[in-house]
């Protein structure tokens, strides 16, 4: 299973996420939590030991999701 960890820059990047992501029929969950929970942590484990992929902002994801 992939995690996609996002911090949006704002409530309109998250809406747009959140649509773009429900039509390619990822399942989206947001927490807002004020410290990571465990598999938040886990997946910013995984990006610093280069075992996932990290990403700048929505267009990087997009480019890298092929969207």
């Amino acid at each position: 299973m992939t995690t996609l960890v996002i911090k949006p820059k704002s409530k309109e990047e998250e809406d747009l996420l959140t649509l773009l992501l429900k039509k390619m029929n990822i399942e989206v969950q947001l927490f807002e939590e004020p410290l990571p929970n465990y598999e938040t942590r886990e997946a910013m484990e995984d990006v610093h030991q280069r075992k996932g992929t990290r990403v700048k902002d929505s267009n990087e994801l997009f480019n890298k999701l092929g969207i």
